[in-house]
C-alpha cells in the first residue's frame, strides 16, 4: 500500500505538470503518450487519457510514479528555443520530487539514503522556479471564493 504522503506529493505533482503543459501547449502530447504506453510486467496500462481518469486508485497511481518522467520527457519533446530551459528545469524539478517520493517509501533509512533524500530536496529547490506560478496561494483561493 502506498504512503498517503506519496499519494498527496504526485497529486500535486499532476497539478503542476498540468498547468504547466497547459500553458505550454503540450497537454494533448502528453495524453497521447499516456495512453500509448506499453504493457511490461507489474504495469498496468492506462486505458484512458490522463486527464480523462476521474478517479486515482493507489495501483493507477504507482504506475504514475514509474512512468511520469519518462511521459513528461516525450510530451516535452522537440521544443521551440524560447522552451529549452523552461522545458528541461520542468523535467529536473519532476525528477527530484519523483526520486525523493520513491525514496520516501523505504521503511527505513541509512545516511546514505538520507543523503539522497536531501540531494533531491535540494534539486528540487533549485528547480521549483518553474512551478511556482502554478501553485495555488491563500490570496488566489479568497479570489475564487469571492467569484
Amino acid at each position: 500500500m502506498l504512503h498517503p504522503v506519496y499519494l498527496g506529493l504526485f497529486k500535486h505533482i499532476m497539478d503542476w505538470i498540468q498547468a504547466f503543459l497547459k500553458k505550454d501547449g503540450r497537454l494533448q502530447a502528453f495524453d497521447d503518450v499516456w495512453k500509448a504506453l506499453p504493457p511490461y510486467t507489474g504495469f498496468l496500462v492506462p486505458k484512458n487519457a490522463y486527464r480523462k481518469v476521474a478517479q486515482w486508485q493507489a495501483k493507477e497511481m504507482w504506475n504514475l510514479g514509474h512512468c511520469i518522467l519518462g511521459v513528461l520527457a516525450l510530451a516535452l519533446r522537440q521544443p521551440e528555443s524560447s522552451q529549452v530551459i523552461p522545458f528541461k528545469h520542468a523535467l529536473g524539478c519532476v525528477r527530484a520530487l519523483v526520486d525523493f517520493g520513491m525514496m520516501a517509501q523505504y521503511r527505513s533509512h541509512r545516511s546514505d539514503t538520507l543523503a539522497y533524500r536531501e540531494h533531491d530536496l535540494g534539486q528540487f529547490h533549485k528547480m521549483k522556479g518553474i512551478i511556482l506560478e502554478f501553485r495555488v496561494t491563500k490570496r488566489i483561493l479568497a479570489k475564487v471564493d469571492k467569484q
